[in-house]
């Protein structure tokens, strides 16, 4: 059995153990009783039951283990895409082949009826570029980047070239402090954070690699994420924002925008999840295969249904549709685009492309007076909690309602349409209502003046 031994050089207490076909060194330790400490915790915890996969912790480097990580996991992340963007960071400085990823077409997943997990992407491994191809214009930028983000990227070279079970919280810390110093967003470095907590809680669970002080990415000082939006837009901002979609010349791009209004649906939803067999007219609903939280309807509103039959006569237009087209022929980033010019000619500043939804659900709030259950159908939420941070209801709003002022159609969110007391229709012949009748619980948006 090992031993714990003086180093003469240093004065530090070490010891040597091979166990498994795993050479083991440590030292450092400043009397021999923490060392025995130490090597006993180490043989208790690598002859624990369940063998390690793949070479295990002490033989295989991080970006060995990353690339391994991925072609694993990423295949069933809908976030793979943008995943596989933060391992290759890791893989370029080892030498390794670098991740590639092709998207799975959504009836490929729905073949595969025996596996209950569905598969978004096919992980491909590709030879390093050694000299990656920039685009005209961005040299200027890329080494600004570069010359930026040179202390981080000497600190994930000097992880993916160690040893997983070398690998320690400090440098861990190092790397994401460096992160901050950078600049970078508190969500762009929690982000990265997470692909090594995650790496280590799936090498500990699945493939039994065993680490003397657990998850060394855990219990690390992260910066505070605060990316709560507010921003609603008006009646009157979108009607200047229609008037500047006129000169886009894609005709998908008025449409989806129109779409994502009158739905509260996430762009990713919008664009990527839906086909034309997703589309039940006679319902008015919208299914949803592979949502963020999982399979979905979308109950369409009437202004809803308009766009999507405005969508069907032009596919029709264009070329023979089959169940399995997609609905849009866009791109995020082009409707992005598309979305930020038109917002610059409208003169309409500090709206996000995803603010469409905090509108759509503060304006389905006020329509639906409040009822919980029925915003959580239409916008997917699971939680009250997750919903109320779409619906943006300020102290003016709360203001207008106590003191029963009337609601400004221009400064509704944009696609409620305010109707006064005295335009509600009533049936024929029925006796017009007084509005010293209506309910405790409802209050009219303007009162009608009497003689």
């Amino acid at each position: 059995m090992a031993k714990p031994y003086l180093e003469p050089r240093t004065q530090a207490w070490s010891f040597r153990l091979r166990i498994r076909g795993e050479d083991i060194y440590r030292t450092g330790f400043k009397s021999e009783a923490l060392a025995r400490k130490a090597l006993l915790e180490l043989t208790q915890c690598l002859k624990a039951p369940g063998r390690p996969a793949l070479a295990g912790p002490w033989k295989t480097t991080l970006a060995q283990a990353l690339l391994d990580y991925a072609c694993e996991r990423l295949p069933s992340l809908k976030s793979g895409e943008q995943e596989a963007r933060r391992i290759n960071r890791f893989l370029r400085h080892a030498n390794t082949p670098l991740l590639a990823l092709q998207p799975v077409t959504p009836n490929a997943c729905d073949a595969r009826s025996n596996e209950s997990q569905s598969v978004y992407w096919r992980v491909a491994c590709v030879p390093p570029d050694p000299e990656r191809r920039i685009p005209n214009g961005l040299h200027k930028h890329r080494q600004a980047q570069q010359q930026n983000s040179a202390a981080s990227e000497l600190l994930r070279a000097q992880l993916a070239n160690s040893k997983v079970a070398d690998i320690t919280s400090h440098t861990i810390q190092q790397l994401i402090d460096a992160v901050v110093s950078e600049g970078a967003s508190a969500s762009t470095v929690r982000l990265e954070h997470a692909i090594l907590r995650q790496f280590f809680n799936y090498a500990r669970d699945t493939w039994h690699w065993k680490f003397e002080v657990g998850n060394p990415a855990t219990g690390r000082k992260l910066p505070t994420v605060d990316n709560a939006r507010d921003r609603v837009l008006t009646n009157k901002e979108w009607h200047r924002l229609c008037e500047a979609l006129k000169a886009t010349r894609n005709p998908y791009v008025p449409l989806a925008l129109g779409l994502l209004l009158e739905s509260a649906m996430r762009c990713s939803e919008a664009l990527v999840r839906i086909a034309w067999k997703d589309f039940d007219e006679s319902q008015c609903l919208l299914h949803l295969r592979a949502a963020k939280a999982g399979k979905r309807s979308v109950p369409l509103s009437p202004g809803a249904m308009v766009v999507m039959r405005q969508l069907w006569h032009h596919a029709r237009a264009v070329g023979p549709v089959s169940p399995d087209s997609p609905v849009f022929n866009l791109s995020y980033e082009a409707l992005k685009a598309a979305w930020q010019r038109a917002c610059e000619r409208a003169d309409v500043h500090g709206v996000r492309l995803h603010d469409l939804r905090h509108t759509s659900a503060t304006r389905f709030a006020l329509e639906l007076h409040g009822n919980m259950p029925a915003l959580k159908v239409i916008t997917g939420h699971k939680t009250d909690s997750q919903l109320l941070r779409y619906v943006n209801i300020n102290a003016g709003d709360v203001s207008r309602l106590l003191h029963r002022r009337p609601l400004d159609h221009d400064d509704a969110p944009a696609g409620l349409r305010v109707i006064r007391a005295e335009q509600v229709w009533t049936l024929p012949n029925a006796p017009a209502p007084e509005l010293d009748d209506l309910p405790s619980n409802v209050i009219a948006l303007a009162s009608r003046q009497r003689r």
